[in-house]
């Protein structure tokens, strides 16, 4: 069964999102299946609600939400099973949903095919009968069509039965596959857990209807089936590259680099993002226009920095920023030096499109859940999200993977621990989900003009 969400009212009203999942996560929390725009449906908690799948029924449970969650307008205490057609509400004013339970495709494939081989059958029955009435003559001639047609039919009957065969056999190897990354990173990162298990729903729906396909089955359902195991191949390919890489080691090796930083312009212009040290001696890297603003004219009146891991405010001043590149550098004064990344790849062709990435930074700045110490203190604790390059040319690279306000300045890294490029916008229509950077070997270049 598929839960579909129609969002009727919020940031999001018109839209739909559609999921196979066991467990769906509804809030403003980047990672939330249904998510709510973060800026925008304030009344929706970060993690406010979660629908379980029982078979096929869909529970609705409230997640400690500040608002509180409703079903039909009346406010939910427990967990409470959903019907077609209710709607959910985030708090009292806030943004509404209507739920809807939709029927598997490969149960509306088998009932469409159903109907479409007993039409055929009663055509070729009346087909057969008609010609029963014409000549002695005639009849011959149509018995060997008949018998011709008939050894033609049986043997791409064979054929489409062995394509079958293969078919039901990459289906398992994958099946098999999926499982097995699955539980080799079973304490991996989140994203990647669920991407394969995407995938792996995705491979179960097709060994079913593999199964249920025949010897009977016409071309063009074993076509579509194909391509269908081919895409889902592909995807699986490319997940497993992605979970190969030790993403525990690149965050070792690099994320005390990072660093939040805060820019304030006046008394109500203050704006987050993300800077990098690239030595010990307090050099760190960020977007130019965090420091002087999208058109390049403005001046802080302060700069603040806070380390991964600390709790502690650092102030910064600007050191410059690229003339055309969306590159800044900042210095800050630590008693004892600061850590630094790993180091920048100086290749300009060393990152290929289709290559995983990490990305460590602060989207949402202290928006998202961090440790405090009493009321104030916050300990700086980046996220880090993975993606792939999706495109490489000489002044961009374009990521799939996620950002949001607060992420520009991030440093994004490859299997090795590299910075390979530094987050400085994205695709609006993609909600984040196609971000931008600026190639390393062009940061390489800033710094060198400007020791």
């Amino acid at each position: 069964m598929t839960a579909q969400f129609r969002f009727l009212s919020g940031a999001r009203a018109g839209e739909v999102a559609t999921f196979h999942k066991t467990y769906i996560g509804l809030g403003r929390h980047p990672l939330s299946d249904v998510r709510f725009d973060t800026e925008r449906d304030l009344d929706v908690s970060s993690r406010h609600a979660a629908i379980v799948r029982h078979g096929a029924a869909f529970s609705l449970r409230d997640l400690g939400s500040k608002n509180g969650t409703f079903v039909n307008g009346e406010r939910i205490t427990g967990d409470v099973v959903l019907q077609d057609g209710d709607v959910i509400g985030f708090g009292p004013q806030g943004p509404s949903v209507e739920f809807r339970v939709l029927a598997a495709e490969g149960e509306r494939d088998a009932v469409t095919g159903s109907r479409e081989r007993r039409a055929s059958a009663a055509l070729r029955l009346v087909a057969e009968l008609a010609h029963l009435r014409r000549t002695t003559k005639v009849l011959i001639g149509l018995l060997g069509l008949t018998l011709a047609g008939f050894g033609w039919s049986q043997w791409e009957a064979a054929r489409d039965a062995r394509a079958l065969v293969a078919l039901r056999a990459r289906a398992d190897s994958l099946h098999r596959e999926a499982q097995r990354l699955l539980s080799r990173f079973q304490s991996e990162l989140e994203s990647v857990r669920d991407a394969l298990r995407e995938s792996q729903a995705e491979v179960a729906r097709l060994r079913s209807e593999l199964a249920a396909a025949g010897s009977g089955s016409d071309a063009p359902s074993v076509a579509r089936l194909r391509a269908q195991l081919d895409t889902a191949e592909a995807r699986q390919r490319g997940l497993a590259g992605a979970a190969a890489v030790d993403y525990r080691a690149i965050a070792r090796k690099n994320q005390d680099a990072v660093a939040m930083l805060v820019v304030k312009f006046s008394d109500v212009e203050v704006f987050t993002g993300t800077a990098f040290a690239v030595d010990s001696q307090g050099t760190l890297v960020t977007n130019k226009h965090v420091l002087v603003g999208e058109a390049g004219d403005r001046r802080p009146v302060a700069i603040a920095v806070k380390f991964s891991g600390s709790k502690q405010w650092f102030q910064g001043r600007v050191v410059g920023v690229a003339d055309t590149a969306d590159v800044g550098v900042l210095q800050v004064d630590v008693r004892g030096g600061t850590p630094r990344v790993f180091g920048l790849l100086e290749q300009a062709g060393g990152l290929q499109r289709g290559d995983p990435v990490a990305i460590i930074g602060y989207p949402l700045g202290e928006d998202l859940p961090m440790e405090r110490h009493g009321q104030s203190a916050v300990v700086a604790d980046p996220t880090l999200t993975v993606g792939t390059v999706s495109k490489v040319l000489s002044s961009v690279v374009q990521v799939d993977g996620y950002g949001a306000p607060g992420s520009s300045g991030s440093p994004i890294f490859d299997r090795g621990g590299y910075v390979v490029g530094v987050l400085y916008g994205g695709n609006r229509e993609s909600q984040g989900k196609i971000i931008y950077a600026v190639p390393a070997h062009l940061v390489l270049e800033y710094l060198h003009q400007h020791k």
